[in-house]
């Protein structure tokens, strides 16, 4: 059933663009609020806060799964998994906002292409070709690890124990958590940047390791150990590393190029390979899940 449902939603996710609004965690910010408004008031730390503050989500999820366990058979639930998941990934498309960019600089619409990357990297883009490739590319591996991988992986774990819509909506929240606490440095902060590491680490892992077998597995592996020394020490920023690292070795892309043999039209190239790698990455995720169910599952 959670193979069908992966498959559900990524048709929805492909298809019907129009339901992404429905993705958008902002009602979650009000709870946040009175939430933090009621355990500042108790002198609450911020880990306990955090809890309190998924507790809600994840109580109501399952309640519902357990509901529609059986129901139909099975079918309810079915559906039930596919809309959550559907609703778990992005919230924005990622395959839009790169066309976008690549439309508007295969026209040559300078300004038009700076508005797209500067929407896709959340801050304004550099004016150098290099800078601007560099960050593309590493904004555009690290989105499709945190919008569509993450999150299957961490539907398809959690539905071998049970539920699968529970894993994805925790994801899912320790995301919108993050970006919403962004350079800010309280304790409540610190536990959601903590909790959205310790979620990222293992899916990153993964990731990684798709990127390699879509792209140079050699290369992937020979940049990641290269440069797996730099961030050791620093576990916090080893998913952003290890995924970043791989893709671009997968791609072979160095993370360095000579700017005066850098060619205006390598960047749509190169981002266009990257959102091949994505989609072959996604391919070869949905058949490991596929074997997976299929072997041992199912004896």
């Amino acid at each position: 059933m959670s193979l069908i449902a992966i498959l559900i939603s990524l048709i929805l996710e492909r298809s019907f663009q129009s339901f992404q609004e429905f993705r958008q965690f902002a009602w979650l910010d009000t709870l946040i609020e009175r939430v933090k408004k009621w355990c500042d008031g108790r002198a609450w730390g911020g880990p306990a806060t955090v809890l309190l503050i998924l507790s809600g989500p994840v109580a109501a999820i399952i309640f519902v799964n357990s509901l529609l366990d059986g129901v139909m058979l099975g079918l309810l639930s079915l559906l039930f998994n596919s809309i959550v998941l559907f609703l778990c990934l992005g919230p924005q498309d990622l395959d839009k906002q790169v066309q976008d960019f690549l439309t508007a600089w295969d026209n040559e619409d300078e300004e038009t292409a700076r508005a797209a990357a500067s929407e896709l990297l959340g801050e304004t883009p550099p004016e150098s070709l290099i800078e601007l490739q560099q960050q593309l590319m590493e904004r555009i591996l690290l989105a499709a690890g945190e919008r569509l991988l993450s999150p299957i992986i961490w539907f398809t774990t959690f539905a071998m124990l049970g539920s699968g819509p529970l894993g994805v909506v925790i994801y899912r929240l320790s995301c919108h958590l993050h970006q919403r606490v962004a350079g800010q440095t309280d304790a409540f902060s610190d536990a959601v940047n903590r909790l959205y590491a310790i979620l990222g680490w293992v899916p990153a892992h993964i990731i990684a390791l798709l990127f390699a077998m879509a792209g140079s597995f050699v290369d992937a592996i020979h940049l990641w150990r290269e440069r797996s020394a730099v961030w050791r020490d620093d576990w916090q920023q080893t998913a952003t590393m290890a995924i970043v690292t791989a893709g671009l070795g997968a791609l072979q892309i160095p993370d360095s190029v000579d700017e005066a043999k850098h060619l205006h039209d390598e960047i749509p190239q190169h981002i266009r390979a990257a959102l091949g790698l994505i989609l072959r990455s996604i391919v070869i995720l949905v058949v490991l899940i596929a074997v997976i169910t299929l072997t041992v599952f199912q004896n």
